[in-house]
């Protein structure tokens, strides 16, 4: 509640509605919707490939020590 009793009060979005948004607000909330995806998938992409990598690689272990055998 604000000093202005039961009135809203000055600050509020109702009281001054055609006030621009906050760019830093909208700077963060693209930052959240935009690139934080993105980052998660290339992350994701980065462990798959690791992932393959390592199969691979296990595979080829493997050949080379039945060829031995």
């Amino acid at each position: 509640m604000s000093w202005w009793g039961y009135y809203p009060s000055p600050y509020s979005y109702w009281y001054y509605p055609l006030i621009p948004p906050d760019p830093m607000y909208m700077m963060a909330t693209a930052y959240q919707w935009l690139i934080i995806p993105y980052y998660y998938m290339l992350t994701l992409e980065m462990y798959r490939a690791i992932i393959d990598i390592w199969k691979k690689s296990i595979e080829n272990l493997t050949k080379m020590t039945e060829l031995k055998q």
